[in-house]
């Protein structure tokens, strides 16, 4: 199998278990109907060992031989304490929120679902779980009563709206909800660990379910360990159903595209952030990796998770716009920057993952290099790595436009399909697949570099602004 194949595969089993996790995240019932087998400890361990132990540790204490790369870290499930529950803060969640999360996941996380097992199995992991820490026996839990949902016709967005700004929400998770708040920087969880709030426009990220009665237990229970309190005592149960309507207003549903195609157009390429043709260009979403250090561990926690971004091709050129949540602006101490990468003309081989990059023997990558200090501007040029551009190199220049607002960068890159300069330039083929791939810096956050996919991007076929025949048919 390719590893462009593989990855699509992959693709597809993110998007799967992104599917099931939204879906069923709903009521407490949902999870197993069916009559829940009686505790078998051997049977537990057994699929302990063989599902979990290679993040959670041999002994539950969240120290895995995959857990350093993670973010965030596996629970450490020996102290009982989990984030994710339908009972009040401080108290043990039920067996069902167990069951819940071992069959759905948690999105935006490195905890998969394992709906594959059968409902047995993930009992016999509930009762297990269970065993690996005191706190179970020392504290029962205290299932929450939630008010009666009003339903999307009686909820108040308005009234959420003003409940997020009374509670303080926008502290940690910003005005427009990109975790971008004044407090955002220098968050640590109950164990040192650094951590950073949601990002409210990103509903497949909420790791407990994004659907307005996940977030109300998330105001209502807290999230244990992390720097989220209870508002239990702080919010009326109809405010908190008028909060959680709010916060789902503010989740950008993702375009999740297998192949993204550009927009064709017989003129000039746009050059502009608001030129009304991107409008009509197809968005695809990517989700961005942190980059891991040799040794396999992620050094901050990132901060970017995700570009979105949008193509517009004429019979020369392409232009890119792209965007991304970023908390802070970077200034020239410490700039934002973003590279698209592209794999340089000649190169042999498959295309591989970016988030260990670049390791012994790696290929060189054709780099259009963006950052937000305006001294440097923006440059392709070809080269083994793209943390820092070799002295020595002749880039060549490429046109540019970018803007920071509420938390977002956009930019726009312009760049010929057969570029002359630099040696070595990709060309994109528009009869065939072109695959691009984005790194990305958090001037802010530098050590947190994030990466993406490789994504295909195809210009035969395309239909013209005006909707007429393609200039690539």
């Amino acid at each position: 199998m390719s590893v462009v194949h593989r990855h699509r595969w992959l693709l597809l089993r993110v998007c799967a278990s992104f599917a099931v996790a939204l879906i069923g995240g709903g009521a407490p019932g949902a999870a197993g109907a069916s009559a829940r087998p009686a505790p078998d400890p051997e049977a537990g361990r057994t699929a302990y060992h063989q599902s979990c132990v290679r993040c959670h540790g041999e002994t539950g204490t969240g120290d895995g031989l995959d857990a350093k790369r993670f973010y965030p870290r596996p629970r450490d499930l020996t102290r009982g304490v989990y984030k994710f529950r339908s009972t009040s803060s401080g108290t043990p969640p039920t067996d069902e929120d167990l069951f819940r999360t071992i069959t759905h996941g948690l999105p935006g996380t490195n905890m998969p679902d394992w709906a594959q097992l059968d409902e047995e199995t993930r009992w016999q992991l509930v009762y297990y779980l269970k065993g690996l820490s005191p706190f179970f026996d020392e504290v029962p839990p205290e299932p929450l009563a939630l008010p009666d949902d009003p339903g999307p016709s009686r909820a108040d967005v308005a009234k959420g709206k003003l409940v997020y700004e009374q509670l303080g929400c926008a502290a940690c998770h910003g005005s427009p909800g990109r975790a971008n708040g004044p407090s955002a920087a220098g968050l640590t969880d109950d164990w040192g660990m650094p951590i950073r709030p949601a990002n409210l426009t990103q509903g497949w990220s909420y790791r407990g379910g994004s659907d307005p009665r996940a977030v109300l237990l998330r105001v209502l229970t807290g999230i244990d360990g992390s720097g989220m309190p209870s508002y239990a005592e702080a919010v009326s149960p109809e405010d908190a159903w008028h909060l959680a309507y709010y916060v789902r207003s503010l989740q950008e549903p993702p375009q999740w595209n297998m192949i993204t195609h550009p927009l064709a157009v017989g003129g000039a390429l746009p050059e502009t952030l608001d030129d009304p043709r991107w409008a009509r260009a197809e968005r695809t979403d990517v989700r961005l990796r942190n980059v891991v250090t040799p040794s396999g561990e992620w050094a901050a926690p990132p901060t970017v998770t995700a570009v979105s971004f949008q193509a517009v091709a004429n019979a020369d050129g392409i232009a890119f716009r792209f965007s991304w949540d970023d908390p802070s602006q970077g200034d020239g101490e410490a700039p934002d920057r973003f590279a698209l990468l592209l794999k340089p003309e000649g190169g042999q081989g498959d295309v591989v993952t970016l988030q260990a990059w670049p390791y012994q023997g790696a290929p060189a990558l054709d780099i259009i290099h963006w950052t937000s200090d305006r001294r440097v501007g923006t440059y392709e040029t070809v080269a083994p790595g793209f943390h820092d551009i070799p002295p020595g190199l002749k880039p060549a220049r490429v046109v540019s436009a970018a803007a920071y607002e509420n938390g977002r960068w956009t930019l726009v890159l312009q760049r010929p399909l057969h570029p002359a300069n630099p040696e070595r330039a990709a060309a994109i083929d528009p009869d065939g697949f072109t695959a691009i791939a984005f790194a990305v810096w958090d001037g802010g956050n530098p050590d947190a570099r994030a990466v993406s996919p490789w994504v295909d991007l195809a210009l035969r076929g395309n239909q013209t602004a005006a909707g007429g025949t393609s200039i690539f048919p």
